[in-house]
């Protein structure tokens, strides 16, 4: 098996900014019969869980619960997610494909322990209406500190060739404590299935590359997804 090297990467910055950036994919649990989704383009910034003003300002539609990808989503452009229930997180947002992340928790009962697997994700921002959280507002991104980055270089390891799988402990939507991170260098992603038998992965990094070429896809999803000989950086936050 091959060896991982562990590297500390960062820690959060604490954030002012509450309300969506412009041209953001908006997403969040309607109070609706059924827990179906809506589905907002905003173009004006909308504090956040305000449902009404959303609904307002943005373009928004009803997405049925029963018809969301169980792929993950495939999101290009920055997204925002606010939560409510737990379900929001696990049947939308687990295994998904996005760049720039904000999730905003606008629930009652307080988040557990469990995580969710990113592939790709640059920034993460965190907002929590959770009342008195410590630490309502958080950012980071998810990259390698400069130190750290030069000793990997210095072993060969090519950040040009790596692609970040992001694992996100759930707990920090309660705002309790701030955000830590670390990451592991991992193995070439066509090994992972064997290494990582039981590791909940994305299906496009789970399965050899002979299982995958005959089903094309768009060239907007082919460029998501890591070459499987590319080796992986496991970022995990806390």
């Amino acid at each position: 098996q091959s060896k991982s090297s562990v590297l500390f990467v960062l820690f959060s910055a604490p954030s002012s900014e509450t309300s969506l950036l412009v041209n953001t994919t908006l997403l969040f649990d309607s109070d609706a019969p059924g827990n179906n989704l809506r589905n907002c383009s905003c173009t004006t910034p909308v504090r956040d869980c305000d449902e009404a003003l959303a609904n307002s300002l943005c373009r928004c539609h009803t997405v049925l619960r029963s018809a969301l990808p169980t792929a993950g989503l495939r999101e290009p452009g920055p997204l925002t997610v606010w939560v409510k229930e737990l379900w929001v997180l696990e049947e939308l947002l687990n295994r998904s494909t996005v760049g720039h992340l904000q999730l905003s928790f606008c629930g009652v009962k307080p988040m557990e322990s469990q995580y969710l697997a990113l592939l790709g994700l640059q920034t993460l921002k965190i907002h929590s209406a959770a009342p008195e959280a410590p630490y309502p507002n958080q950012e980071i991104t998810i990259s390698p500190a400069a130190g750290v980055a030069v000793e990997l270089e210095a072993l060969s390891f090519d950040f040009s060739s790596s692609f970040n799988v992001t694992f996100l402990d759930i707990t920090v939507l309660n705002g309790l404590s701030a955000l830590k991170a670390y990451s592991v260098v991992g193995p070439a992603a066509h090994t992972l299935s064997q290494q990582f038998p039981h590791l909940a992965l994305p299906l496009s990094l789970a399965l050899p590359p002979s299982a995958t070429s005959d089903h094309p896809t768009e060239p907007s999803e082919q460029a998501a997804e890591p070459p499987h000989n590319h080796n992986l950086l496991f970022t995990f936050v806390y």
